[in-house]
């Protein structure tokens, strides 16, 4: 008897815990969470539907638990007042050291680590990249041959009544220009290199998210039971390393090639003529070691590639099953452009495709979790105290799926995104690239890949299922989300 009455009263401590932690602690409302666990036995592959869920329920702010207590900001204008008007309180990371010694070694890289290197290296980043020409003609240039060429190729297949699968070709074109502004140099369409790594992309962004991999941030000793599990914590690792390996088979050629008197051709170029200046002028290298240089070279590459091609994955797959929307964009460039090449600096002639491309980034919400930030002091968040060294989590995907925002929210209509006028518009409520002092480095990048990329295809060819009903949307979410596998059937349009 004695048992079973202890058995009641933890029962009831449990259920007590679970309601009233949050209230205890001061914090916003939220789901009841478990000891230990927080709240991801809650997680569930759609996750942003499941926070717009506890949006509606607890409000614009609510805390979960991971199983620290982590404040979830879903609003809008409050994303505004906090990451941008006061973004310096909001920059520092919750870093997953687990994972980070796993990976690289240390705190490394230009993502994830939270420390003044961060501050000296994302400086240098940004200027880096300016310097080497990121955003400038010459890039805009190698996008649009490449996109002519992957054009060629599919116009090939479709003569030969073949069907598509475009993430290939799409793989092919962003890739090329994150090689070429990392490691000063573009690949050919079918080097076997770039086989292999969109192979260990899909394996990398696959493994991360393991149950296993995030779990092991919090149970570090999960490591020692992988076996058990299917190893995929080793198979995160194994292809993390095989990243690593291929990024310092790069570096050795940059090294090779380097030219001391010349301005730097890339990122990896520019990182180390620093190197060699602070050792000629006897300076301490500081945060710019070989191992950042590799970590930081795997940031641009997997930051740049995944979200950008399944973003241009997203919008084939939303064309072919919304023919009228494919045709109308293709009318707006027949008359504005004609065949010569698309420019950026046609974007101002082409609102429609604008308003596609914006639609395609609201409705696919590629990134469900945004990375955990962490306040730098105390701070006050629509009326709740919030301490300092308590995670933040800015969901952006949130509001991008909100009711209160946007009109049925999960159609895709790019006619939200036009004025009267027929003119464009621009969504500060839709932030693909977060907002901040931890903004995405490469969004201006990003930005003319789609553009360029999107518009090119439309321009050349038409796309439609290969049945006659359209391929359902089948989503697959590992660490981002991404449209399931599907063909299309391709017909020239010149």
């Amino acid at each position: 008897r004695m048992l079973f009455y202890l058995f009641i009263l933890g029962v009831i401590a449990l259920v007590c815990y679970s309601l009233f932690i949050n209230r205890i602690k001061g914090l916003p409302p939220g789901p009841p969470p478990l000891p230990l666990i927080g709240n991801f036995h809650q997680f569930e592959n759609d996750l942003d539907k499941k926070f717009v869920e506890w949006k509606k329920k607890y409000g614009r702010v609510f805390t979960i638990w991971m199983p620290y207590p982590v404040i979830v900001i879903s609003d809008h204008d409050l994303l505004q007042e906090h990451i941008v008007k006061n973004g310096d309180k909001f920059s520092d990371r919750i870093n997953p050291k687990v994972m980070m010694n796993l990976l690289i070694g240390g705190e490394y890289g230009l993502i994830l680590n939270d420390n003044s290197m961060w501050k000296e290296q994302r400086r240098f980043a940004l200027h880096a990249l300016r310097d080497v020409g990121f955003n400038d003609a010459t890039v805009q240039n190698t996008a649009i041959d490449y996109a002519q060429e992957i054009i060629s190729r599919w116009k090939q297949q479709g003569a030969n009544k073949q069907p598509v699968d475009p993430t290939m070709g799409i793989m092919v074109g962003v890739a090329n220009i994150i090689w070429q502004q990392t490691f000063g140099r573009t690949l050919p369409y079918d080097d076997p290199l770039l086989e292999r790594v969109k192979d260990l992309a899909k394996e990398f962004v696959t493994a991360v998210g393991h149950p296993a991999v995030l779990a092991m941030e919090l149970f570090p000793s999960i490591i020692h039971l992988d076996k058990i599990m299917g190893s995929p914590i080793k198979r995160f690792s194994d292809s993390n390393d095989a990243f690593l390996e291929q990024m310092e088979k790069e570096l050795e050629i940059v090294k090779k090639d380097l030219n001391e008197d010349e301005e730097p051709r890339c990122f990896a170029d520019a990182f180390i003529k620093e190197m060699k200046r602070r050792e000629k002028k006897g300076e301490e290298l500081g945060s710019f070691t070989h191992t950042q240089l590799v970590a930081a070279c795997l940031d641009l590459w997997t930051a740049g590639f995944e979200t950008t091609v399944t973003t241009l994955r997203f919008a084939m797959h939303y064309m072919i099953n919304h023919p009228e929307i494919q045709r109308k964009a293709q009318r707006e460039i027949d008359e504005h452009i004609g065949k010569r090449n698309i420019q950026m600096e046609d974007q101002k002639s082409l609102p429609y495709c604008n308003a596609i491309i914006q639609e395609v980034q609201r409705l696919a919400n590629i990134v469900t979790l945004n990375f955990t930030r962490m306040v730098n002091a105390p701070v006050t968040i629509d009326g709740y105290n919030i301490p300092a060294g308590t995670g933040v989590i800015p969901e952006f995907s949130i509001v991008h799926m909100d009711e209160k925002e946007y009109e049925r929210p999960d159609f895709f209509s790019p006619e939200r995104h036009i004025n009267e006028k027929g003119e464009f518009v621009k969504d500060p409520r839709i932030t693909p690239f977060s907002l901040g002092k931890r903004s995405c480095l490469g969004e201006g990048l990003a930005r003319m890949e789609l553009f360029l990329y999107f518009t090119s295809f439309i321009q050349h060819l038409s796309f439609s299922p290969i049945s006659k009903v359209p391929p359902a949307l089948n989503t697959q979410i590992t660490f981002t989300r991404s449209p399931g596998n599907f063909e299309v059937l391709v017909q020239s349009r010149d």
